[in-house]
């Protein structure tokens, strides 16, 4: 379950639309979306938003892997309704719980389509292309790189510590918080350990990020990554201007009747 959760955010080569598609243009459409996610307090056009991210999702097929990936994230976005529900200071509780926990779905959408179809190497490349400083390049791509190392580091340890009997589940939630203890002393001194080895790695290849790096890939764009761009450019321009204006169809503004 709990590397099921990041199955969204892990790179699989596949030859896709979406894959050869320029980092850049992939960053741009994504943050585009996700800024749309949160001009909109209504259900139906994030229903339509998070649509629209599974199709970019079936483009770059990976679909399997994003329906695991939310699968395992139901849970969060129970708490999230759940949360905003009881505590909003909102009149329609219910309509604001919901789109909160619909634009948690489309946030997550969202970034899942990048790093489903962006490498770490052309994710690092681009944002060195973009001239970030290397050193915050390589802290943000190794943060990356490493949260499904550490999703399964936490199943190895979890997994050991009930076969040694710990039992986890057992008591009231206090007491099950409690029982994560050694899971996590155990966690902190294994990542302790490997930012140990990877410091001796790039020490040992004399690592120097203030020094002039080559590219081993330089993005480009092409005739598709510029239609795509302009056609989101676009898109999103009219939209937010529509949005704004009370332009669209009355349907897009119908929110949830509060149900008291």
């Amino acid at each position: 379950m709990m590397r099921n959760t990041f199955e969204a955010f892990k790179f699989r080569e596949k030859d896709t639309f979406m894959h050869k598609l320029d980092p850049r243009v992939k960053l741009f459409l994504v943050s585009d979306l996700l800024a749309l996610s949160l001009l909109f307090f209504e259900p139906l056009p994030l229903i339509l938003l998070v649509s629209l991210s599974i199709v970019l999702v079936y483009l770059g097929k990976s679909l399997r892997e994003w329906m695991r990936s939310m699968k395992a994230l139901t849970f969060l976005a129970i708490i999230i309704f759940g949360l905003n529900f009881i505590f909003t200071p909102e009149s329609n509780r219910l309509n604001y719980a919901v789109v909160m926990t619909l634009r948690f779905l489309a946030v997550t959408s969202f970034f899942s389509i990048f790093f489903l179809t962006t490498s770490p190497d052309e994710f690092a490349d681009t944002l060195t292309s973009l001239k970030i400083p290397y050193e915050y390049v390589l802290v943000l791509t190794m943060a990356l790189r490493f949260v499904p190392t550490l999703a399964r580091d936490l199943e190895i340890i979890y997994d050991a510590h009930r076969s040694r009997g710990l039992e986890v589940d057992k008591g009231n939630f206090i007491q099950r918080i409690k029982n994560f203890k050694p899971i996590l002393i155990t966690l902190f001194i294994y990542e302790i350990r490997r930012s140990f080895m990877i410091a001796e790695a790039l020490e040992a290849r004399a690592f120097d990020p203030s020094r002039g790096r080559t590219l081993y890939y330089r993005p480009k764009l092409g005739k598709k990554d510029i239609i795509v761009l302009l056609t989101t450019l676009v898109f999103s321009i009219l939209l937010a201007y529509a949005r704004v204006y009370g332009l669209l169809p009355a349907l897009l503004y119908m929110e949830i009747p509060s149900p008291l």
